[in-house]
């Protein structure tokens, strides 16, 4: 009935996680969490809501959950077509959603593509209407979707609204370094010129590399090795990969150069945070990071 809608609840809380967050918008109805975006902390509880609009590479920790008072959140997917169809009704309509140049100009302003912003009573509202729906004896696809569609429209006004109508036009800056990440997410185990990033955008070299800079908080092979890490971990922790063979199939020609990118992004070389997991669990581990992957 919801396939946008993801519920989340977690009793405790978790060690740092590194995921990918997705183009969503994400609520925590109770406890907190932080993101640590490229080393920059967000932190948000149940007075924010986070706008991500592309595909980061973050990690990811809720700082305050327990067994009495349970960490809960909820996530809802969008997509740039929805977006500009709210965009276009509310322009047949006569409905004042302000264009994205009156308020950012999209080519120079500088901002980054995850944000938080203050909720709303008008938000809170619609969500709790939207939740309501889950009732398994109500039959409510249809109105799921004009909730979802009101819930759009209160983010379209909100603080990071420009960002929203951004991702919806195809030659923003915005969608141009979108398609550059796509091919980051598919391509991150090969080895590739950076510059082939360049001309997928679409935009020149020196503005390509400023806004990918301003947008996600790193560099494309900053943002590639995120990639090739998680992917590594998952693979030894889920698959049962050998270390040297993880690093390999994930780009690496070198298993030197995999030890110390893994270290400096996880805290241990690959075999001593292998071991560091399997002491608290295999299936427990791979528990919290279900829970915490929103």
């Amino acid at each position: 009935m919801c396939d946008f809608l993801t519920l989340y609840r977690t009793e405790t809380i978790t060690d740092p996680v590194l995921v990918v967050y997705e183009p969503r918008i994400y609520i925590v109805v109770q406890g907190e969490k932080v993101l640590y975006l490229h080393d920059r902390p967000i932190l948000y509880d149940e007075s924010q809501y986070l706008i991500s609009t592309l595909d980061l590479p973050v990690s990811g920790q809720i700082t305050r959950a327990s067994a009495a008072a349970p960490h809960l959140a909820v996530c809802i997917s969008f997509s740039p077509s929805e977006i500009n169809e709210i965009i276009r009704e509310s322009q047949t309509t006569h409905t004042n959603i302000p264009s994205p140049h009156s308020l950012h100009n999209t080519v120079t302003t500088a901002y980054p593509a995850m944000g938080l912003s203050n909720i709303t009573d008008n938000i809170l509202h619609a969500l709790l209407r939207l939740v309501n729906l889950l009732d398994p004896d109500k039959n409510s696809h249809f109105l799921a979707q004009l909730y979802k569609k009101e819930l759009l429209y209160y983010f379209l006004h909100g603080q990071q609204g420009h960002v929203l109508r951004d991702i919806a036009q195809s030659h923003s800056d915005l969608s141009r370094i979108n398609r550059a990440l796509n091919y980051l997410r598919h391509h991150f185990h090969e080895h590739f010129e950076m510059n082939t990033l360049v001309t997928i955008a679409g935009m020149g070299q020196s503005t390509f590399y400023k806004r990918f800079s301003e947008l996600t908080g790193m560099t494309p092979v900053q943002y590639r090795t995120k990639l090739r890490l998680q992917e590594a971990r998952r693979l030894m922790v889920h698959e049962g990969t050998k270390a040297a063979h993880a690093g390999f199939l994930v780009g690496y020609d070198s298993p030197s150069q995999f030890s110390r990118d893994y270290k400096h992004i996880f805290g241990r070389p690959p075999h001593a945070d292998l071991q560091h997991i399997r002491t608290i669990g295999i299936e427990a581990y791979k528990r919290q990071h279900e829970d915490v992957w929103f």
